[in-house]
């Protein structure tokens, strides 16, 4: 099994973002911003990984996130939301540091200094680039300015190496 870590966004980002998909038929994993991946930090993963990370989630208290701006990552590979908050960034780091990855290993997950937390919209590994733009423009206007929410849960996906997308496999509550 793989997993990871992610924030789901409020309805009315979650439900704009998935009429846009729908619209260019884009299937992948639900809106989110990833939080921490489980997987490719290493070929042994610590025996406790998910009992660990689920206590310091449980111990986090609930912030706020805000999202904006439309943006590409690469050569217009990923069109992405960019998304700010200075706990999210000590959430990942106290993650990251459960499964002590090695210095090759947060560069090829884009950890720790690195991170750019983000909702993907969609990859140009599935659709054009003139699509990408086409999603650029539909969702820019609802984009412009930046909106806030509070996360009070942290979703864990999971998918075993048959399934090519990742799917909810427990929602776990952050102190409030």
């Amino acid at each position: 099994m793989k997993y990871f870590f992610g924030i789901v966004p409020p309805l009315s980002i979650y439900e704009k973002l998935m009429s846009v998909r729908n619209q260019y038929h884009y299937s992948g994993v639900e809106p989110h911003i990833t939080v921490k991946l489980s997987y490719g930090t290493g070929t042994i993963m610590p025996v406790n990984w998910m009992s660990e990370c689920k206590r310091i989630i449980e111990g986090f208290r609930s912030f706020s996130v805000s999202v904006g701006e439309l943006r590409y990552f690469g050569d217009k590979d990923v069109l992405y939301i960019g998304a700010h908050s200075p706990e999210l960034t000590e959430l990942h780091r106290k993650l990251v540091a459960v499964f002590e990855p090695t210095e090759e290993q947060t560069k090829r997950c884009f950890e720790l200094n690195l991170y750019i937390p983000h909702i993907t919209v969609a990859k140009k590994s599935s659709l054009s680039e003139e699509i990408l733009e086409e999603m650029e423009r539909t969702l820019s206007p609802h984009f412009r300015d930046r909106q806030t929410f509070d996360v009070h849960e942290i979703r864990l996906y999971a998918r075993d190496d048959q399934d090519k997308t990742f799917q909810k496999y427990e929602d776990i509550q952050m102190t409030r």
